[in-house]
C-alpha cells in the first residue's frame, strides 16, 4: 500500500511539475510576463522558479537549481496539445498521471532530479498533503 501511495504522490508531484509553465502563466505574475520579455525566455523562466522555489527554504540551493533546470526543460517539451489534455483531465477531477505522455514525463523528470531529489520532493509532498489534510 505504502508503494502505491508514493506512486501516486510521486506522479502528482511530477504531473503538478509538468504544468509549471501553465500554472505560473495563468498567475500571470509579474515575473513571468518579464520572463516572456526576456532575450532568453528558458534563462528567464529558471530564474523566476529558483527565486520563488528558494522562497520556501525546503531546498538547497543546488536542489533548487536542479529542481527549477528540469522543470522548465521538461514543461518546454509539453506541446498545446498535451497541456490541453491534463486541464481536461484536471477539469475531469482526474489525475493527470493516468495520462501515458504524463506518466513518460514522470520517469524523465525522476531521471532529470536524480534519486536523493526526487526522494526529498517526494517527502516534502507528503508533508504537504499531511499538513492539508490536517486543515480540513
Amino acid at each position: 500500500m505504502k508503494n502505491l501511495k508514493s506512486g501516486l504522490i510521486l506522479s502528482t508531484l511530477f504531473s503538478v511539475t509538468a504544468l509549471f509553465g501553465a500554472t505560473t502563466q495563468a498567475a500571470e505574475s509579474n515575473a513571468i510576463q518579464d520572463a516572456y520579455k526576456s532575450s532568453n525566455v528558458k534563462s528567464a523562466l529558471i530564474n523566476v522558479c529558483k527565486t520563488e522555489t528558494a522562497k520556501s527554504g525546503k531546498l538547497t540551493t543546488a536542489e533548487v537549481s536542479k529542481y527549477c533546470s528540469c522543470a522548465v526543460e521538461s514543461d518546454g517539451k509539453l506541446t498545446n496539445d498535451q497541456k490541453w489534455q491534463i486541464q481536461s483531465a484536471i477539469n475531469q477531477k482526474k489525475s493527470p498521471a493516468t495520462l501515458t505522455f504524463v506518466q513518460q514525463q514522470n520517469k524523465a523528470l525522476q531521471a532529470c532530479f536524480g534519486p536523493q531529489l526526487t526522494t526529498k520532493l517526494q517527502t516534502l509532498t507528503e508533508a504537504a498533503m499531511k499538513a492539508a489534510q490536517a486543515k480540513k
